[in-house]
């Protein structure tokens, strides 16, 4: 693969994955700070495409889309998991469970609960609602 097409699928894939620049930004600049890079911001490892781990990738904060730092694999999947254990952003308090409310043709209040993991197929699961209400029904039933 030529450098213009690694670096335009490159920049194509940051996008998919919600990059977003700043006002004085470029994806091209960036795309050059961070091939530039030879060891990760955060352990110092050299990069090797060799080895799964200790390739380069583009951090981002999940939040903003804003770019952070070039970090190597093994770092970029614990830097947000770190954080996540800190911020939970489900609103069940469980990572990847969504709840779903809707009104049936009667009239009734139906909740069911999704499990959205990218990459995984995303679906509203019996089991998983029931899992659900009966731990919130035990947790009733407990003494204050």
């Amino acid at each position: 693969m030529g450098k213009n097409k690694h670096e335009t699928l490159t920049i194509y894939n940051w996008k998919r994955y919600g990059l977003i620049l700043r006002e004085d930004e470029s994806y091209q600049d960036i795309y050059s700070f961070v091939m530039n890079i030879e060891n990760c911001n955060l352990c110092n490892v050299k990069f090797n495409n060799e080895n799964h781990s200790q390739k380069r990738c583009m951090d981002h904060d999940h939040k903003t889309g804003y770019f952070r730092q070039v970090l190597c694999m093994s770092c970029n999947k614990l830097y947000d998991t770190k954080k996540d254990k800190k911020i939970n952003k489900s609103k069940t308090g469980f990572r990847w469970i969504a709840p779903t409310i809707t009104k049936n043709k009667s009239g009734n209040i139906c909740v069911s609960f999704r499990y959205e993991r990218a990459g995984f197929r995303r679906k509203a699961s019996q089991s998983l609602t029931k899992l659900i209400a009966l731990s919130f029904i035990h947790l009733l039933q407990k003494p204050i």
